[in-house]
């Protein structure tokens, strides 16, 4: 799998995009964490400006990265991750939700390929280029925060 990352999509998309964030037939494993993530952060929503389309969480400042499988014939996105740093707390990055296509889910048929895992070593990498930024949270599994090496330190947080 060649997984290509971008921070938004051609407006040709929206359908694969509302069935894979929206619509995933998994989502009821982290219901849990999607309704935190929704009465802590606004719901999301979809912004179509200059023929592309944007993954908005209610009026938070978020940045999102698809995912897309070059192997894939359908040039649909295959994963999303939706994050953010929080004003009030400036050394977290926070995940907010993710999405992956059923097929690269666990027990899918391209499960070994580690999608998830993929976003969130993406998300890990553009934090650790963030100065201050110490830790990565993922939202859906509460308690779980991963440490991150921050290049413009030169070290890891003291903790």
């Amino acid at each position: 799998m060649n997984v290509v990352f971008m921070s938004k999509v051609q407006e040709q998309y929206r359908e694969a995009v509302e069935n894979l964030f929206f619509l995933n037939p998994r989502q009821n494993r982290v219901r849990a964490g999607i309704v935190d993530a929704l009465e802590k952060f606004g719901h999301p929503w979809l912004e179509e400006k200059d023929h592309s389309l944007y993954l908005r969480v209610g009026d938070k400042e978020v940045q999102t990265l698809f995912a897309f499988d070059d192997s894939r014939a359908s040039g649909d996105p295959v994963g999303v991750v939706v994050f953010l740093r929080m004003r009030s707390s400036p050394t977290e990055i926070v995940i907010v939700h993710m999405a992956v296509h059923p097929d690269y889910a666990l027990r899918g048929r391209r499960a070994s390929e580690g999608l998830g895992l993929a976003l969130i070593e993406k998300v890990k990498e553009i934090a650790s280029r963030i100065r201050g930024v110490e830790r990565l949270v993922l939202c859906y599994h509460q308690g779980i925060s991963i440490q991150v090496w921050n290049s413009k330190r030169g070290s890891m947080p003291a903790h």
